[in-house]
């Protein structure tokens, strides 16, 4: 999940459009390449390596202009793979797919069996799922009919969302402006 620093106070009023593929699906080191780095100093404890070598990592996706940080490690590269990460779950919460999706991918079908979901909460599979889960539940406008079309009851879907909290929190702010009630974090 991303730290409480890396969530947004408020969602945007609307998702941004982006066309397919939804950038959180395509494979991280190709995501990597339509991004700009810049390597900074990190703030905070950690002695003189930290406050002398810029190990401190912010990725931000040129055609999205969607950025994300990472400076808890001592190491630039797992920074590096800290913001990747995080830039991929971001892209994932702030950007819907336009056209939506008519059918699973081919990775939501793999994870999907038997009508459960398999995925854990660290898994580089995540981003992408709750991409396609959130362009689902916008473009059907119910996490029910989303859940049908997925192939996955709602009890699971919604655990999927409940992975990352902003993700449950935007479902939950469409469903407010349908005067239906919130979903649970049932886990």
């Amino acid at each position: 999940p991303l730290p409480a620093t890396e969530r947004p106070a408020v969602a945007p009023p609307s998702c941004q459009p982006v066309a397919a593929p939804h950038p959180a699906t395509i494979a991280p080191e190709e995501l990597q390449k339509e991004c700009d780095v810049r390597h900074t100093r990190g703030s905070g404890p950690g002695g003189q390596h930290r406050n002398k070598v810029s190990t401190a990592v912010v990725l931000t996706h040129r055609p999205t202009q969607v950025s994300a940080s990472a400076s808890e490690e001592r190491s630039q590269a797992r920074n590096a793979a800290n913001a990747l990460q995080r830039l991929r779950l971001r892209l994932a919460l702030d950007m819907r797919t336009d056209p939506p999706p008519t059918a699973p991918s081919g990775l939501w079908r793999r994870r999907a069996k038997g009508g459960k979901m398999s995925v854990s909460d660290t898994h580089a599979d995540l981003p992408a799922l709750l991409a396609e889960a959130l362009d689902w539940v916008w473009a059907i406008g119910d996490v029910k009919g989303a859940s049908a079309a997925l192939g996955v009851s709602s009890s699971q879907l919604v655990r999927l969302l409940a992975k990352e909290a902003a993700a449950l929190e935007r479902v939950n702010r469409l469903r407010a402006s349908k005067g239906l009630g919130p979903l649970r974090n049932n886990r």
